[in-house]
């Protein structure tokens, strides 16, 4: 991939398989010698520790039975030529018989560096160690983990942790699985990852405060493209890259209108907040249809948008009575945002599914929009585009499973709603997620704890309707939204409300244009710099 091709599309992040299966095009079909590849690992990573640590004195490498291990074998011996002022001590994990031939090789070089070789079995305490050391390099598990870290193994993890020490990992940090980024049984936490040849799909799901840096460890391009990776984390040039134009004497109907269809009693705050998303994010015009009890109350909020009132029957929500005049409000305008404050009675659900059943143009559903169709994704299937937007409580419902269920998977349970939904879907939360029904994945790198509070999904689900209206494809219209959403909550800090974030997106859209205009500069990804 060259660089340009990065830049408009992002960074792939290859699953523990897909990283394996490039790896065998490299060694086994393009003949690259695995050594040489354990060996630029290693040199990049005792680079990026003596950057990092410029006083390294004596770091502690903890090596496991792979070629994780093989690659700290390589860094201690390398730190080691190049400054004798460094001491590496190397506690090899496992029996030698196990290990791969690089790691045996690089092994018996390591015995004849000078550095200190610690044999599992020799050394009965590690707290000794720790105390010695002012680094800890954790080489002991890769992206082939698949059981659960206990025992011995977990004890020294324990042990590390508690330490103080600063670690850092290679590849991904011991413990941790490449795909879900979550730990299995113990894992350690590092300070600094440096990821070989390709960030993980675990490092790119999973939020952290490590710093990520990514090791060109000489993989051919040809071996990279050979596999098909399905995830990918945008840079900022990738999302620029699908900033709507705003050409000069282009007007208000230039760039679309959206229908915001939504709040009820005690929740009429969510619809004004989509409308401002929708409206701070280019949308040209933006109605918002509401209950008709509660209009007065939206005509005295809302200025740039309209108000349409829909019949209630009293209810102060969206049902059955205002169906067939939301039909009609649909079919007159660009996009429609359904379920910001929406209510969650049977009535308001019925209506919800009957109106998207029956709407031929193009919909964002968010929030009780979402709850009509619990335990039933199939039915939100649709000829025109669909755009879901589920915070996980929400896709645990639409799934039939718990909260604490999708966050274990927040991957599959992204695909999953994908598949059987037949729309783009977007999984709020630390990296959102978006998924497209055929699989693929794009990570969402911005946002922070600022967008951790009411209100700012409402938001999200108008900026992807505007982007919608605006002309954007369903993914890139997801993909840009939360893009821009999580960098509003970025510039704002961490605690803010959803109206600033709205009132923020013009800022991120401007840094967006501005990166679209810099070709001197790649504009990675921050943490995968």
């Amino acid at each position: 991939m060259n660089s340009h091709e990065l830049d408009q599309q992002g960074w792939p992040c290859p699953t523990g398989e897909e990283m394996r299966s490039i790896d065998r095009d490299a060694i086994e079909l393009r003949g690259l010698p695995g050594r040489l590849l354990m060996e630029n690992a290693g040199r990049a990573i005792a680079g990026a520790a003596r950057e990092r640590w410029p006083g390294l004195r004596r770091p502690l490498l903890i090596c496991g039975a792979g070629n994780n291990g093989g690659d700290g074998f390589v860094v201690a011996r390398v730190l080691r030529e190049q400054d004798d002022r460094i001491e590496p001590v190397v506690l090899a994990l496992g029996n030698r018989e196990r290990f791969s031939d690089e790691s045996r090789v690089n092994f018996e070089l390591l015995l004849n560096s000078g550095a200190e070789v610690i044999v599992a079995g020799e050394q009965k305490e590690i707290e000794p160690l720790l105390t010695r050391c002012d680094l800890v390099i954790d080489a002991v598990f890769g992206v082939g983990l698949a059981r659960p870290v206990e025992g011995e193994i977990a004890a020294l993890f324990r042990a590390v942790r508690a330490s103080g020490r600063p670690v850092l990992a290679v590849d991904l940090p011991s413990g941790i699985a490449s795909d879900s980024g979550a730990p299995l049984g113990s894992a350690l936490e590092a300070d600094l990852i440096v990821t070989l040849g390709l960030p993980k799909l675990g490092l790119a799901v999973a939020p952290g405060s490590a710093e990520i840096r990514v090791a060109d460890i000489g993989l051919p391009a040809a071996s990279r493209a050979a596999v098909p990776v399905r995830q990918r984390v945008w840079t900022a040039r990738a999302a620029a890259a699908r900033v709507p134009a705003r050409p000069a004497g282009s007007h208000k109907g230039s760039f679309g209108h959206v229908l915001v269809i939504g709040g009820s009693e005690g929740k009429t705050g969510a619809a004004l907040l989509a409308a401002e998303g929708a409206l701070y994010t280019g949308a040209g015009l933006v109605t918002v249809a509401v209950p008709r009890s509660l209009h007065v109350v939206f005509e005295s909020q809302l200025t740039e948008a309209m108000s349409l009132p829909l019949e209630d029957g009293g209810q102060a929500a969206f049902g059955s009575a205002g169906l067939v005049a939301a039909l009609e409000a649909a079919e007159a305008r660009d996009v429609v945002v359904l379920g910001p404050g929406l209510g969650a009675s049977q009535a308001s659900a019925r209506a919800a599914r009957e109106f998207l059943a029956a709407l031929a143009r193009p919909a964002v559903v968010d929030a009780d929009g979402l709850n009509a169709f619990a335990a039933s994704p199939e039915a939100l299937r649709s000829a025109a585009p669909r755009v879901l937007t589920p915070h996980p409580g929400e896709m645990g419902r639409l799934l039939g499973t718990s909260s604490a269920e999708v966050q274990a998977d927040r991957v599959a349970a992204a695909r999953a709603l994908a598949r059987r939904s037949g729309a783009v879907t977007v999984l709020k939360g630390a990296r959102t997620l978006v998924a497209q029904p055929d699989g693929e994945l794009l990570v969402n790198p911005t946002g922070g704890p600022g967008l951790a509070t009411g209100g700012t999904g409402d938001v999200l689900a108008g900026v992807i309707g505007a982007l919608l209206a605006q002309g954007l494809a369903p993914h890139d219209a997801a993909g840009l939204g939360a893009w821009l959403h999580g960098r509003a909550g970025e510039r704002l800090g961490p605690v803010t409300v959803a109206r600033a974030v709205a009132e923020e997106l013009p800022g991120a859209l401007d840094e967006l244009r501005a990166a679209a205009e810099d070709t001197g500069e790649r504009h990675l990804l921050r943490r995968f710099g």
